[in-house]
């Protein structure tokens, strides 16, 4: 949805006429119309007026369409991949372990062998 027709949108669920915006955004009611039309467009101290005013984002207001929604499947996409990132660091770190406790036991028998046939030291 284009900004004008927003405002537009704005302005007819408030119940407002033209002129009762403008004279709440300290503009004249032409410019409100203008602003509709998309013959122009607000400057930006007008735009944080206007969206304050009709209590959204100044992205939901110029876009047209509501971030916050993304923004929170984007937070959960991430906590997903930060969850199996975790997952496989917890993975890695078990197999290094077993790695380790292998070569461990592997270096413990190779001793006792080696005791066994060279006998133990006097």
């Amino acid at each position: 949805m284009e900004f004008g027709q927003k405002l537009l949108s704005l302005r007819k669920e408030k119940g407002l006429s033209q002129e009762e915006l403008g004279g709440q955004l300290m503009v004249s009611r032409q410019t409100v119309s203008k602003w509709e039309l998309g013959d122009s467009t607000p400057e930006m101290d007008k735009l944080i007026l206007i969206s304050e005013f009709f209590d959204i984002s100044l992205d939901e207001l110029v876009k047209g369409s509501d971030t916050s929604n993304l923004n929170i499947k984007n937070i959960g996409t991430s906590e997903s991949k930060l969850s199996i990132q975790k997952k496989g660091i917890y993975h890695i770190i078990i197999l290094l372990v077993k790695i380790f406790g292998i070569l461990l036991l592997i270096d413990f028998l190779v001793m006792i062998i080696y005791f066994i046939v060279n006998g133990f030291p006097t």
